[in-house]
């Protein structure tokens, strides 16, 4: 039971997370520098995302708050196969660094349709969850 517990909080960890990314991605969506908190969680998206390979992996899970739970990952890759949302990396990277307004502009509003569809999907596991507890 305590498994489940912790399976539903980070299922509802992850849809607050991108909720509030989201929100902080509508200010530079509007022109607004990338603040440092939005610079953190993205940097901790990136250090999720960004590495594929079997070395990378135990990396991965080293990194200090990078997004490395089953949870969070499992469902950063559903909803990427769901959306065809290929080049995650790159969109984030895009977003934190690209120098070109535009560009970064129309990057954010991709990765705001991203994380809205993961925080639907994670909310929609937490509810699931939730339900068969009391079924």
């Amino acid at each position: 039971m305590r498994g489940d517990s912790e399976n539903r909080s980070r299922y509802l960890s992850l849809a607050l997370l991108s909720r509030r990314t989201v929100e902080e991605l509508r200010d530079v969506a509007s022109g607004s520098p990338v603040k440092p908190d939005l610079d953190d969680s993205l940097q901790k998206l990136l250090a999720g995302v960004s590495l594929t390979d079997e070395t990378a992996l135990i990396k991965r899970l080293e990194a200090s708050g990078a997004w490395t739970r089953f949870e969070e990952l499992s469902t950063l890759d559903e909803v990427k196969a769901e959306t065809g949302t290929d080049h995650l990396e790159e969109i984030v990277s895009s977003v934190l660094n690209d120098r070109n307004a535009e560009m970064q502009i129309q990057n954010v509003k991709r990765l705001m349709r991203f994380l809205t569809a993961v925080e639907g999907r994670a909310l929609q596991r937490y509810t699931d969850s939730m339900e068969m507890q009391f079924a």
